[in-house]
């Protein structure tokens, strides 16, 4: 069965020190997800990549990441008009 593509996809770059608290952070959040080094995205229905990316954020800052940088993306075959 296939699968519908994902409403929207969020990648979050940090610093090396912050990197493992943002992909634990992700791995709870129950929600696809890809990590490599520094980065970690999820991807999966609007609402909870929403929620999940701030859980990573969070994590992110309490890890005593510098930076974060948040990448968006909506395909434009799920957008409304799309």
């Amino acid at each position: 069965m296939p699968v519908p593509p994902a409403e929207l996809t969020a990648e979050v770059t940090v610093d090396a020190p912050a990197a493992g608290a943002v992909a634990e952070a992700a791995a709870r959040t129950g929600i696809a997800l890809d990590t490599g080094p520094g980065t970690t995205a999820l991807s999966g229905a609007r609402g909870e990549v929403l929620d999940g990316l701030r859980l990573l954020v969070e994590a992110a800052l309490d890890a005593g990441a510098a930076s974060v940088a948040v990448k968006l993306e909506a395909p434009q075959d799920v957008r409304p008009g799309g």
